[in-house]
């Protein structure tokens, strides 16, 4: 019987898998989290699998056997969100993230006050969401685009369900909206004061799906959560 210690809260992203930690994962995990050589921890290649492995002498592993743990939700699902102010945008990568999002797109659209956002902001806005599927045991390295001006927002193909989040009454309600048979999903959603009339028309023109969250307002981060929630649990 093996005297291995798992410590369940360990978990780190090694792409290459090589057999040797990072050395942010090295101080990670010998220097914050205190594992001793022979300590066990999760180790996930961000391709949707992982697997146990066993800490050895300066920063090496042993792995076992690779396995999918199941965690990812059934549709493969692209947010773009317009750029909000503050710590919004970090709150929403986390939770979208949290939630199976694989791709976050930055979205800059006529009514963002928040400006572009730099390279610093960008790195950082990645690495929170590696933190977040690390935390929540996601398996798929999750990806923040470079910001997108909404000129140059992409035509959604067959293959993908595009919902647009919309503050007034439309055709459709979040809960009436059908069950679809699409592998991806997109998920569209707009400021502070929500996407103009010319942004909506686009939107409607190029086949997106405009729902209706309800008779609350939400915030700008906050309501891409709300359809989250509802979306990928169909």
């Amino acid at each position: 019987m093996s005297d291995e210690v798992l410590v369940p809260h360990a978990r780190v992203l090694e792409p290459d898998a090589g057999g040797v930690l990072s050395d942010e994962n090295r101080h990670y995990l010998e220097r914050v989290l205190r594992l001793r050589a022979g300590d066990a921890f999760t180790v996930t290649d961000g391709t949707g699998r992982e697997t146990i492995a066993v800490l050895g002498a300066q920063g090496s592993y042993q792995l076992r056997e690779w396995t999918d743990p199941g965690r990812e939700p059934a549709f493969e699902t692209t947010i773009f969100c317009a750029v909000s102010k503050g710590d919004r945008f970090e709150w929403l990568i986390e939770k979208a993230v949290e939630m199976g999002v694989r791709r976050i797109v930055p979205l800059l659209t006529s009514r963002v006050v928040a400006g572009t956002p730099g390279r610093a902001k960008i790195d950082r806005w990645s690495k929170i969401a590696v933190t977040a599927m690390l935390q929540c045991g996601g398996c798929v390295m999750p990806e923040v685009a470079e910001p997108l001006p909404f000129r140059e927002l992409p035509r959604p193909s067959g293959d993908v369900r595009p919902v647009l989040l919309h503050e007034i009454p439309m055709a459709v309600s979040l809960r009436e909206l059908p069950k679809a048979e699409k592998p991806e999903l997109w998920l569209a959603s707009g400021p502070e004061g929500g996407f103009d009339p010319n942004e909506v028309k686009t939107f409607l023109d190029a086949g997106w799906q405009a729902v209706w969250l309800g008779k609350r307002l939400f915030k700008t981060d906050t309501a891409p959560v709300v359809a989250l929630a509802r979306l990928l649990s169909l």
